[in-house]
């Protein structure tokens, strides 16, 4: 339990410390469960906007049935998020062992290096909850861009850009450079890859990735 605690200061301060532990002794679980717990939690803090968009998008419906659909969108986000990456950890192992990058990797150090970086992604999203109270209010709320405040391109897009790629420019902003770099990390550490190949694929990730929310962000959110 000390080590996974440790994993998940490291993960911060230190993530080559972080990836260079669970390459020897892959531990997940206790990463998994922090990464749920707090998706839950921030999909609660963040309701109060969410349940806005909803109702802008379902006006004529009953409360009930807004609330229901907040509770799907919820769950629904963090099934994806697991999902994504039980379904990449084999990919990524198939890729490997095709260009023998690494014998000794396994689904589980995939896996593992996968779920911590995912962490990551959570405190960009509590970075971003933190300060959206602070910029708007509640009554404010009228697209799914306005609860994107951290400084992304989304910003310096024009107002004639279709909503749906503010959506996915949102997701260019300052924090996405440390999931990255966090990625690249633990991909250059339990491969031993070069770093800029390390760098490429966290890129083609994160840009897969990120396509699939934006796109699950306008299925929920805008129709």
């Amino acid at each position: 339990m000390k080590e996974s605690w440790q994993n998940l200061f490291d993960l911060v301060v230190k993530p080559s410390a972080t990836f260079e532990r669970l390459k020897s002794n892959p531990k997940w679980i206790f990463a998994f469960i922090v990464f749920c717990v707090f998706s839950l939690l921030l999909g609660w803090a963040h309701a109060p906007y969410t349940q806005k968009l909803i109702s802008l998008q379902n006006a004529n419906q009953l409360e009930f049935n807004n609330t229901a659909s907040l509770i799907s969108l919820i769950v629904s986000a963090l099934v994806i998020a697991i999902l994504w990456d039980i379904i990449l950890s084999p990919i990524l192992l198939i890729v490997a062992n095709v260009f023998k990058i690494n014998k000794e990797i396994k689904f589980k150090h995939i896996y593992t290096c996968l779920v911590h970086s995912s962490l990551v992604r959570v405190f960009v999203y509590l970075g971003n909850i933190g300060i959206l109270p602070l910029f708007k209010n509640i009554e404010s709320i009228e697209t799914v861009i306005d609860v994107r405040i951290l400084p992304g391109l989304h910003h310096l897009a024009g107002s004639n850009v279709h909503t749906n790629l503010l959506i996915f420019l949102s997701y260019i902003n300052i924090l996405s450079v440390w999931y990255l770099v966090v990625l690249a990390i633990a991909i250059a550490t339990l491969t031993d890859v070069k770093r800029m190949t390390a760098y490429i694929v966290s890129i083609l990730i994160w840009l897969i990735r990120t396509v699939a929310e934006t796109v699950f962000a306008i299925v929920y959110l805008l129709n």
